[in-house]
């Protein structure tokens, strides 16, 4: 460990015993989980040891790293408890107003107010980690929560290229959580409409693209081209750029991509891919097979249609092996459990009509150029991850070179090829269906 890292790792155990600390007692859940009874002045806190989560577990924009503190009450014995602490790094208060200050929010809302209005509608607790701190303030914010790996769940050791049994595993609970907002939004919309008014739009609700963030949706928009073009000559050169063009327009067209459109509008994770889902695992038949799946993460929480998370997920999380060859499969298993969510919440035997399954494949296809453009500029950092901190790629400290040299080449062919699949999927779906993706678009 480095001079500079011990120092860091110090400040924050500093932090954990003299600010923290007191906080998690006032957390009904933290004491219900380490079994702290009545009153608190006669717990201490005995040891804290730290360890950050870096890039070969998941790609974050924040700060993260557990904690396992030993505390212990009275004359009981020692307890040993491990917490999941996420900041925002150290950025510009600019920065943090753009990027952070809704992410906090939203994530905050949804531990605090949305998920326990689910779990009091449905009467089951949902796969997420346990909440126990949150607190946003000027140009700060934490979270901080039980690591869910002491509940015996794990990341999926691929950080993309998902197997079919993990991709079913997660799109169950993804359907499930659907469903059961739908049922929700059907039975109590005065409730829906309370629990989720508080949310803001997570990426798109901003007047410009800060730092770095700005040029890599640029280059990699021109990637996406270059590839298109060299493994897909059949397919028009004015499709590619208007394509190209559209999804370069990173706010305008992320906001009409995922603006609400009723009545397919729901409460939607907003960025369900692998990076944010854990896994349970077995051994079936001789092999770890995944059972079950918790989604964590829930900064960018909004409404919206329930295949922006369907989509999302399988382009990031699944490649062309997987997702053409066994679609059917994996949506059947998705949207069966969307059903049964909710009719088993609302009570009732009929769906509505836009509920069916050719409604829902009908979306699917108008999110697919939302899903790509998402993948063009985020897949290549799942294939290679970046080294270093986010405060670097914030504070602007690569040059326009640097940045266009890293975007193109990132990830290698394995990313070239994997998004030229999704483009030919995509381009045969709306030739077959006679799809126009640029209807109402007057920017391309």
């Amino acid at each position: 460990m480095t001079a500079a890292l011990e120092e860091k790792v110090k400040v924050e155990i500093d932090w954990i015993k003299c600010t923290l600390f007191p906080k998690l007692l006032e957390n009904t859940n933290f004491r219900t989980d380490n079994l702290i009874d009545g009153a608190t002045d006669n717990v201490k806190l005995l040891d804290v040891q730290l360890k950050f989560i870096g890039v070969e577990e998941a790609f974050m924009l924040t700060t993260c790293y557990r904690a396992i503190i030993k505390l212990q009450q009275g004359d009981k014995p020692e307890i040993s408890t491990t917490i999941v602490v996420k900041k925002t790094p150290n950025i510009p208060p600019e920065v943090f107003d753009n990027v952070f200050r809704a992410l906090f929010s939203n994530e905050i809302v949804a531990y605090n107010n949305i998920l326990p209005g689910l779990e009091k509608f449905t009467g089951h607790r949902f796969n997420v980690p346990r909440f126990y701190y949150g607190d946003l303030q000027n140009c700060s914010a934490i979270m901080v929560m039980k690591d869910f790996v002491t509940d015996n769940f794990r990341m999926a050791k691929q950080k993309v290229n998902l197997s079919l049994e993990h991709a079913l595993v997660a799109l169950k609970n993804l359907g499930t959580f659907h469903g059961t907002g739908f049922a929700l939004k059907h039975k109590n919309p005065a409730e829906f409409k309370r629990l989720t008014q508080s949310l803001r739009e997570p990426r798109y609700d901003v007047t410009e693209i800060l730092g770095e963030w700005a040029m890599v949706v640029k280059f990699s928009a021109e990637r996406l081209g270059i590839s298109t073009r060299k493994y897909l000559p059949h397919i028009e050169e004015s499709f590619i750029n208007r394509y190209c063009k559209m999804i370069s327009e990173y706010l305008l067209f992320g906001r009409k991509m995922v603006a609400p459109v009723e009545p397919l509008a729901t409460l939607c994770h907003g960025d369900y891919l692998r990076n944010n889902i854990a896994f349970k695992y077995a051994e079936v038949n001789g092999t770890e097979q995944p059972i079950d799946s918790l989604m964590f993460d829930m900064q960018t929480v909004r409404i919206s249609s329930p295949m922006l998370d369907f989509a999302t997920f399988l382009s990031l999380s699944t490649y062309t092996a997987v997702r053409q060859n066994h679609f059917d499969e994996i949506f059947d298993e998705y949207y069966t459990s969307l059903v049964k969510a909710f009719k088993e919440n609302t009570k009732e035997e009929q769906i509505p009509e836009y509920f069916s399954r050719e409604s829902l494949l009908r979306e699917y296809w108008r999110l697919l150029p939302y899903s790509i453009s998402i993948a063009s500029h985020f897949l290549f950092q799942l294939v290679e991850p970046m080294e270093g901190g986010m405060e670097e790629m914030f504070a602007g400290q690569f040059t326009i070179e640097e940045v266009r040299e890293d975007t193109m080449c990132r990830g290698g062919e394995e990313t070239n090829l994997e998004i030229t699949q999704q483009i030919r999927n995509m381009y045969d779906i709306l030739t077959k269906h006679n799809i126009d993706i640029f209807k109402g678009v007057d920017y391309v």
